[in-house]
């Protein structure tokens, strides 16, 4: 849930959703959730975001990715487009077509054979 349900203000629908769809792009991305819960009283991950300490946030997501330089597995892109959805004031989240219109989703995509090489990985 949203920071704000959490916080018992009233509820923004678009708003909302659109932390929710950050959650589930990172799990895909990820493969784990962010963070168990989006209150910064009780959880640390998401108490990081919510502190604009993000760089914790994301060395901490990136800890037990493969690869020599683990800080490499989430781009640039994406680390900015996930930080900006799951911002904790709704106010300062992007519009969906702010959202679409981000350097991440336009990006290369894998070809159908890589997609089932991952899928197989995984």
């Amino acid at each position: 849930m949203a920071p704000e349900i959490h916080q018992k203000k009233p509820y923004q629908g678009k708003s909302v959703d659109l932390f929710a769809s950050a959650i589930i792009l990172f799990i895909l991305v990820a493969e784990h959730p962010p963070f168990t819960s989006a209150d910064a009283a009780r959880d640390p991950y998401y108490k990081c975001i919510a502190q604009n300490r993000s760089d914790l946030f994301w060395a901490a997501s990136c800890k037990n990715k493969p690869g020599a330089n683990k800080n490499e597995f989430f781009s640039e892109e994406f680390k900015d487009l996930v930080q900006s959805m799951l911002q904790n004031d709704p106010q300062h989240r992007p519009s969906l077509s702010e959202v679409l219109g981000h350097a991440w989703l336009k990006g290369p995509v894998p070809t159908e054979e890589e997609r089932v090489a991952e899928f197989a990985v995984r």
